[in-house]
């Protein structure tokens, strides 16, 4: 089935060759899970909108990241573009995510309502630098089709703009092409590894776009902040992710180091926004419960 998008004339429409395009799902965006049903479809609840889902705190501050870069110039283009992809073509449920949009004063410049087919090309036909979802196994399946793709932290919606907080899991960063009898010995699979050279190319350019974003503010005072974690790699790999990202134009505010240690506390302190692991679901990727 062919995608059929809807822009959203509220928005202003952003330089296509400048804009940092991030794909979010709809039941990301919102609560969908308790909508199911052919009560959903009907035109009684069409103007009702639907619970505000994961990714209303990423969506809240992407936009002040936007309001920032404009406040500093108000000709900019390099900006972030939100669109939203939806697997369903329903009208009446249609009209009710773009009334929800309007409803949370989300900025999100387009809706894509496409089929499961054809979900990736959708993305790749968008110019997506970033895929979003809330959904573990739907960030996996569009890694695996060579998309960068990112999970979706899980926060309370904050009662104030808080900066954006996008990490980076960075084991595999720092390891350089020699490394797959490291990762094999790991427990990577075969798979897995064919992903690494395809997944770094891949995010070199989205960390340039953000790194170059990120460098219009001083450190302490930016509304758009980035993190480096690795859990298991020493210290020499450390360093070399971090010369991986300074090579893609990215300075990480923070970078942490764990050896092996427990995640789960330096997670709660940075409560990323985003969340990107790489694409390698194996052993010691970042387990469902953080």
């Amino acid at each position: 089935m062919e995608a059929n998008i809807v822009f959203n004339a509220r928005v202003k429409r952003k330089d296509s060759s400048r804009a940092v395009v991030i794909a979010v799902t709809d039941s990301s965006v919102f609560d969908l899970e308790e909508e199911e049903g052919p009560e959903t479809d009907s035109a009684a609840n069409e103007n009702e909108p639907f619970k505000m889902g994961a990714a209303i705190p990423f969506m809240k501050a992407v936009q002040g990241v936007n309001e920032a870069l404009l406040e500093m110039d108000a000709e900019e283009t390099l900006l972030f573009d939100p669109i939203l992809l939806s697997k369903n073509h329903s009208p009446h449920f249609r009209s009710r995510i773009e009334c929800s949009a309007v409803h949370y004063g989300l900025e999100i410049s387009r809706f894509c309502f496409c089929g499961p087919d054809d979900f990736a090309e959708s993305l790749q036909s968008n110019g997506a630098k970033l895929f979003l979802s809330a959904g573990r196994d739907e960030v996996y399946q569009v890694w695996e089709k060579g998309i960068p793709a990112a999970l979706l932290y899980p926060q309370d919606i904050p009662e104030s703009p808080e900066p954006l907080r996008v990490l980076f899991m960075g084991d595999v960063l720092g390891l350089g092409d020699d490394a797959a009898p490291l990762l094999t010995e790991l427990g990577f699979s075969d798979t897995q590894l064919q992903h690494i050279t395809a997944v770094k190319g891949a995010m070199g350019d989205f960390a340039a776009r953000v790194g170059e974003m990120r460098s219009r503010f001083r450190q302490g005072h930016s509304p758009l902040c980035a993190y480096l974690l690795l859990a298991w790699g020493p210290r020499d790999v450390c360093a070399d992710a971090l010369k991986t990202l300074r090579g893609w134009g990215l300075e990480a505010d923070e970078a942490f180091c764990l050896a092996g240690a427990p995640r789960g506390p330096i997670l709660a302190q940075i409560r990323p926004h985003v969340l990107l692991d790489l694409g390698l679901q194996g052993p010691h990727t970042l387990p469902a419960d953080g």
